[in-house]
């Protein structure tokens, strides 16, 4: 990462150059799209605890899309995680201070947690690349998140 950080600024405008025809042609370079598979038990036959990481290349792009769709983005105001200067972490503070609150002054205090963990492995793409065709994304921009 640190030679993208430092690099001379030819580098950046060769970037810009190839994630510019990436974007236009709908094309992703196979080195794009390349991760490496880490596991935290170290069997990487074990996929509940395995993860992919992306290369740098592809890190750089995904920062560009995000930042392109987070001008006119709106979030829930309950989201908190993936959401600036939020986190879990607030969520659960908040939380905890508001049935702190309620059992203080005597009252019963019913929670539901829903694992949402796996939902994002069970997402419709097709049905989301629709969806973002239909708000008005470009469609050379959705065509290169479907490849």
């Amino acid at each position: 990462m640190e030679s993208f950080m430092f690099a001379d600024v030819k580098l950046h405008v060769d970037l810009s150059l190839l994630f510019t025809a990436c974007l236009r042609y709908c094309y992703l370079p196979s080195d794009c799209m390349d991760s490496v598979v880490k596991n935290k038990g170290g069997d990487l036959t074990d996929i509940t605890e395995s993860f992919a990481l992306s290369n740098v290349e592809s890190k750089i792009l995904e920062t560009v899309i995000l930042c392109m769709f987070n001008e006119d983005a709106e979030c829930d105001m309950c989201q908190f995680e993936f959401k600036k200067g939020h986190s879990t972490g607030t969520c659960t503070s908040i939380v905890k201070r508001t049935v702190d609150y309620y059992l203080k002054r005597g009252s019963h205090v019913f929670t539901c947690f829903i694992d949402f963990s796996k939902a994002f492995d069970r997402v419709n793409y097709w049905k989301l690349f629709l969806q973002m065709l239909e708000e008005g994304s470009d469609a050379c921009f959705v065509s290169l998140l479907a490849y």
